[in-house]
């Protein structure tokens, strides 16, 4: 007698073991595991904008480090869109795409 209940017989671990050990597993193996989910890619469009100075001007970003060069008044050049809001604030330069 254990937990006041007559009739049950006591067993020992070794007995325990083997009787959880002869049990089916209940849980299923996982399978593969399934890629996971590629990131959205936002698109944005490409800003683009014209040099109205007199001279030629080149920009090096501290953003993205690339560097453009607007070689004469009218030039358009396409710019990273990191660098879009430092470029902007750029005298002599017009956010035109």
């Amino acid at each position: 007698m254990c937990c006041g209940r007559p009739g049950q017989p006591i067993t020992n671990s070794a007995q325990r073991a083997a009787q959880a050990s002869a049990r089916p597993q209940s849980f299923a193996k996982p399978s593969a595991q399934s890629p996971a989910p590629a990131r959205a890619q936002l698109s944005l469009p490409t800003p683009v904008f014209e040099y109205v100075g007199a001279t030629a001007l080149t920009l090096v970003s501290p953003v993205t480090h690339k560097t453009y060069r607007f070689e004469q008044t009218g030039a358009r050049v396409a710019v990273d869109v990191r660098d879009r809001s430092w470029v902007a604030f750029v005298p002599n330069l017009v956010a035109v795409g």
